[in-house]
């Protein structure tokens, strides 16, 4: 694994990656893509780090853990819940949480005044945010252009000091603090919902995480 501050040149990636076959370049190059355009947009981030491909919060959190030193321990990985209404108009909601919350989607659309509220399918991340379960991230909503996802950010992560999100590759994760990562959205024309999203009881059953 790697830590780096991007972005690189492409002679500095060739020689980062020589050795490292769980890096795929064509991947790679959309992560490292999108970190030059925070750095156009003028939009501040403290690391970016590479990683092998994860696909759950804990995945992710065993290697952030090599990385204390350069980002403290004051983050939040944000976990991501990709919702639509069973019926009606199944408005979709893309939710930023930290790991640690268990959702009560039951309180949530409630509060939301919606319908009862399920997981997307695969299909529908495809179509709407261009991604896979396990690569989702606040920035796929790039890809939201006729704006049909509303974006929930849960209120508690505006007190963290930084937060992790992959960069459109989860072979990579980018550390950058909540300001930051709302003044992404309004360069992309989005604004987020925030307030504390309601937690549940961790006896209820396991929610599915994207």
């Amino acid at each position: 694994m790697s830590a780096l501050t991007l972005p690189l040149s492409m002679e500095d990636y060739q020689k980062l990656f020589a050795n490292d076959k769980e890096v795929s370049l064509k991947k790679f190059n959309i992560g490292y893509d999108f970190c030059k355009e925070l750095k156009e947009k003028q939009i501040p981030y403290a690391v970016c780090i590479t990683h092998p491909e994860v696909i759950s919060c804990m995945d992710s959190k065993l290697y952030y853990m090599q990385y204390d030193k350069l980002f403290g321990k004051d983050y939040s990985i944000c976990k991501h819940l990709f919702l639509h209404e069973r019926k009606g108009l199944k408005k979709h909601f893309l939710v930023v949480v930290d790991e640690d919350k268990d959702v009560d989607l039951k309180v949530l659309k409630e509060e939301l005044e919606v319908g009862k509220l399920e997981f997307c399918s695969s299909s529908e991340l495809e179509e709407l945010l261009h991604t896979v379960p396990g690569n989702v991230s606040l920035f796929s909503t790039k890809f939201d252009t006729l704006n049909q996802v509303n974006i929930i950010i849960d209120k508690e992560l505006l007190d963290r000091s930084l937060l992790a999100f992959h960069p459109l590759y989860n072979g990579m994760s980018l550390f950058l603090t909540p300001d930051a990562a709302i003044k992404y959205l309004s360069t992309i024309g989005k604004q987020a919902t925030t307030f504390t999203v309601p937690s549940k009881n961790k006896n209820h059953e396991l929610e599915k995480v994207l």
